[in-house]
């Protein structure tokens, strides 16, 4: 199947044949809805067998969808849904066959308002009430800001520190405690970000993934798989990428 990809302001969506039989952790809190029948969901000696699931971040874990397509929210670590997920939780079949009956809608008249109306609907369903992120350091949000705007640059830990007024040990310290991941591992994160914004352009893969700074297509490919899941076939064959803005 054709694989999509939405990248909204503080979440992906992803709806593809998401198989990982092997297990692996990932940088942001899970959704993962079955559009099909129940999956196995399986994180140290515990094993899960449900329709949709919600993982936490870092996390260790595996899955086997048995074949069907799923829709996989990865929600950034500085939102408050992921701060919420804190165990691996099974949603119910009922909340998940919504879910997926509304992203259908979504899909045959995709607009931005509708995909707003949809995530809302998602996060009612869920018992969510609060998506926006829960960093409040005005420095970390500027940190922030920069990094997603030069992520394709040479940057350093110590060129960011720079530009916000902060020692490089005291910013190293205050953005892993306000993001709750590394700057390195954001900014892997912003650069995947900017090689779909590129690709969306119409880029070729190769060409993108060198300016977001990976040293090649297959690099490049290689560290989304571990962080997303998906696969360099999928990227550069089946891959539909939309910014909701």
């Amino acid at each position: 199947m054709i694989t999509k990809l939405y990248e909204a302001k503080n979440h992906i969506l992803i709806h593809a044949g998401y198989n990982n039989p092997v297990m692996h952790r990932h940088m942001a809190a899970h959704i993962i809805i079955s559009a099909n029948g129940k999956m196995c969901v399986t994180s140290g000696e515990a094993e899960y067998l449900c329709h949709g699931v919600m993982i936490p971040s870092g996390a260790s874990h595996k899955i086997d969808t048995y074949g069907s397509a799923v829709l996989v929210f990865l929600y950034d670590c500085t939102t408050n849904i992921a701060k919420q997920i804190r165990t691996i939780r099974c949603i119910p079949e009922e909340y998940c066959r919504k879910i997926m009956t509304s992203y259908t809608s979504l899909e045959q008249a995709y607009t931005t308002d509708n995909y707003c109306r949809f995530e809302k609907l998602v996060m009612k369903e869920l018992g969510f009430t609060d998506c926006t992120s829960f960093v409040n350091d005005e420095r970390i949000v500027s940190a922030m800001k920069y990094i997603r705007s030069a992520c394709f640059e040479n940057l350093s830990c110590n060129m960011v520190a720079d530009a916000v007024h902060l020692s490089q040990s005291r910013f190293s310290h205050l953005f892993r405690e306000q993001v709750g991941m590394t700057f390195s591992a954001y900014l892997i994160y912003q650069r995947i970000m900017h090689v779909y914004t590129q690709l969306l352009q119409g880029k070729t893969i190769t060409d993108a993934a060198l300016e977001a700074g990976f040293s090649s297509s297959a690099h490049f490919a290689d560290v989304n798989r571990r962080i997303f899941g998906l696969s360099a076939s999928t990227i550069t064959h089946d891959l539909m990428f939309t910014k909701v803005d």
